[in-house]
């Protein structure tokens, strides 16, 4: 990291959320207006947001959308702790965005030994200028639909996505050697399970397990826009309460990485009030159901749902599920990844 300094990927606009700000709430931060505090956000430990709405931003700059970011730094050193790169290894990246994964993979491999694939021409672009200028100009840098992988220079020995996914893509599995290592981010829209480590075997498919937690931006086909749930939130049907504090089913990544696995295309929105009160939701706005969950000082909780869904007593369900499994934890899940699917269950 010291070798491929991060300010030398960012672009000199970056984007910064304005909670609270009606419409657009992703704001432009140029270089050229605050270097300090630009400069202070290139070397935090938090991603940092460098493309909205494709590239298409408002009249005013700001967006609604992030549509491509530098990693967190602690997650990228993770990931590639994990993918355990060795010099002179052929390595596929997947999604390029700033370049600068790209150039730590080029400084542990050898630049020349480095695919990287990027699906926005513009980002590539940059990506490509970024690397030239850190003198890692012999990384292949290839625009195109990273989903499929990069054929051309199979098999690797690596490979690596920046991007989540829900199921891992099968050509990065048949574009890995025997032996090879994958690690790749799976996407959930309750909880994202984390990073998968996966090792291709040798009969085919792979197999691994889940490291530690991640949020990456979807594959381009895989992507939901935000969306705004005060859209279908009308009367409650349904009047209920709870003794179990929200935190125990939406925080608990153990729990939630369960849950996720046993309630499908549920999101949940946190709205703050005072202190630690406010209102737990979750969303399915395919169906328009919705449930609500009021956090007040102390037990039992006000429950409201709505829909042809009733969302909280699924997620209930689903907790009591892995309290009666002996509270497994993350590490206790098994993936395995074939040409018919992708399978994640307890071992």
């Amino acid at each position: 990291m010291r070798m491929a300094p991060r300010h030398l990927f960012l672009p000199d606009t970056i984007y910064l959320y304005e909670y609270g700000r009606p419409g657009n709430d992703l704001v432009p931060l140029r270089r050229s207006d605050d270097p300090d505090r630009w400069l202070e956000l290139c070397y935090a430990d938090e991603a940092v947001n460098t493309q909205v709405n494709d590239g298409r931003p408002a009249l005013d700059g700001t967006g609604r959308e992030v549509t491509s970011s530098a990693s967190q730094p602690t997650v990228v050193a993770e990931m590639l702790i994990e993918l355990d790169p060795r010099p002179g290894e052929r390595v596929l990246e997947i999604g390029t965005g700033t370049g600068w994964n790209a150039a730590l993979l080029a400084h542990r491999v050898g630049a020349e030994n480095v695919t990287t694939v990027e699906i926005d021409p513009a980002v590539a672009l940059r990506a490509r200028m970024a690397l030239n200028r850190a003198g890692y100009d012999a990384v292949r840098t290839v625009t195109a639909d990273g989903a499929h992988g990069w054929p051309p220079g199979a098999p690797y020995h690596r490979v690596i996505a920046t991007v989540g996914s829900r199921r891992v893509p099968y050509s990065w599995i048949e574009q890995t050697m025997p032996g090879g290592i994958i690690v790749a981010p799976l996407s959930n829209s309750y909880q994202p399970p984390g990073i998968a480590v996966l090792t291709r075997l040798p009969g085919g498919g792979a197999s691994g397990r889940l490291a530690g937690p991640a949020a990456f931006m979807a594959l381009r086909a895989q992507r939901t826009p935000r969306f705004n749930g005060g859209a279908f939130i009308g009367e409650a049907e349904r009047r209920s309460s709870t003794d179990v504090h929200p935190y125990r089913w939406v925080s608990h990544r153990a729990a939630a990485v369960a849950i996720g696995q046993r309630v499908k295309d549920v999101h949940k929105v946190w709205q703050p009030a005072s202190g630690r009160t406010g209102v737990q939701w979750l969303l399915d706005p395919e169906s328009r159901s919705w449930a609500s969950v009021e956090v007040t000082e102390r037990p039992p909780y006000p429950v409201a749902q709505a829909g042809p869904r009733r969302l909280f007593d699924e997620v209930e369900a689903a907790y009591r599920w892995w309290r009666l499994r002996g509270r497994p934890e993350v590490a206790d899940w098994r993936i395995t990844v074939g040409p018919d699917g992708q399978r994640l269950a307890l071992d």
